[in-house]
């Protein structure tokens, strides 16, 4: 669905600044990327410029390009040669400069800074908008860390480096309190989680020959209740469950990588949890679709974000298995879109997930509207007429 406003009658020049690899990366290249496509199908010149290199950006091979409607440049090294500090400091403060110049050969209505930068970035990249008289929007996913929220000193500085930006995109109700210590409410623009709805396109579920698993997709910041998703998977087993486990995710660089080998160890039958690894976020759709059931499990959101995983859970048209935790009943019914119990319930995420085993008429009602719940509430289309009112208003008022 492409949506076309009276406002993109009116195209905006609209440039993202990032840290995080293009066109493939992680969490944050899909977030961004979901809403530069639907801007970019309504009429907007769409631009993603990567102003220092990442080492997840290893896979890449092109500097510069067009991905689905969205033009991208690197302004340094795509990734980088030798990693030291002396290195960062030099790629930073090279690809902040680069980058400017670019916007000046190119120039641009809306700058998009995203996530949560060094001060120096938001300083340097704040001068050139106040000069060239376009605004700089913040995009924000999720809280500053606890150490500043709970520092006066830190939350201070952080405050001023609030005043860099004109404007910000947040993500969750959570964010949007927190924010509005910043901001004015016209200052702030409410863009749920949003996720490609085309990732699944082309794509085919699999028989599996070897066997049938519930996929489970973690972080390594350990706030997707993997230990909690291993533990009820234990006693699923002990119930009768068949179906094996698939952990899709950088296990080796968990931080209780100690408690998830103990609790697999103890495990009587522990070859049916298959530990995948990370994997190049254009692979694990596929993973998903040959799935029976996908598991999250988290205990909190103590970030204020949302969990993308499950919009793409919900888009793959697989039953799901989630817990209770954030903002998750705001979006979702449990019953008719997925199956939800309380955090560390393991009884009934266990019970959950045999009786999606054994329900098959169950599993494909949850499934057929998951999918669709998906395509409307976490699609970009949807909210892209307000994005460009809100881009309109930004722009008006940064040009005065």
């Amino acid at each position: 669905m492409v949506c076309v406003s009276f406002i993109s009658l009116f195209p905006m020049n609209i440039v993202l600044l990032t840290q995080a690899p293009f066109p493939i990366g992680n969490v944050s290249t899909m977030r961004f990327t979901s809403y530069l496509r639907s801007l970019s199908e309504s009429g907007h010149k769409c631009r993603v410029v990567v102003y220092c290199p990442t080492r997840m950006a290893k896979d890449i091979k092109d500097p510069s390009g067009v991905y689905e409607g969205i033009t991208y440049q690197y302004a340094t090294d795509i990734t980088w040669r030798k990693y030291n500090l002396y290195n960062k400091i030099l790629y930073l403060l090279k690809g902040i400069f680069s980058s400017i110049n670019i916007l000046k050969k190119d120039p641009c209505d809306v700058v998009i800074l995203y996530g949560d930068n060094l001060m120096v970035v938001n300083v340097l990249f704040r001068l050139f908008s106040k000069r060239a008289k376009v605004p700089l929007i913040g995009d924000r996913s999720e809280l500053p860390s606890v150490k500043i929220r709970n520092s006066k000193l830190r939350s201070f500085v952080y405050s001023l480096k609030q005043r860099t930006c004109d404007g910000m995109i947040i993500m969750t109700r959570s964010l949007l309190n927190y924010y509005k210590q910043f901001y004015k409410n016209e200052s702030l623009f409410f863009l749920p989680m949003t996720v490609d709805p085309n990732r699944f396109n082309g794509l085919n579920r699999q028989e599996q020959v070897d066997t049938e698993y519930i996929a489970v997709v973690f972080g390594t910041h350990n706030r997707d209740g993997l230990l909690e998703s291993i533990v009820s998977y234990k006693r699923y087993c002990e119930k009768g469950g068949r179906y094996s486990l698939l952990l899709i995710g950088d296990y080796c660089s968990m931080p209780n990588r100690a408690a998830l080998e103990e609790e697999i160890e103890r495990f009587y039958d522990k070859d049916r949890i298959r530990i995948l690894g990370r994997q190049p976020n254009d692979k694990v759709p596929q993973y998903l679709i040959n799935a029976s059931i996908l598991l999250t499990t988290p205990n909190m959101y103590i970030s204020g974000g949302f969990p993308t995983k499950l919009g793409e859970y919900m888009l793959s048209g697989v039953p799901i298995v989630a817990t209770e935790a954030g903002e998750l009943l705001d979006y979702v019914t449990p019953g008719e879109d997925l199956l939800m119990c309380k955090p560390g319930d393991f009884e009934a995420i266990s019970d959950s997930l045999l009786k999606l085993e054994n329900d098959k008429v169950l599993s494909g009602y949850l499934s057929v509207n998951a999918k669709k719940k998906a395509r409307s509430l976490f699609c970009a289309d949807s909210y892209v007429n307000d994005m460009e009112s809100f881009f309109k208003r930004i722009i008006k008022k940064a040009q005065n």
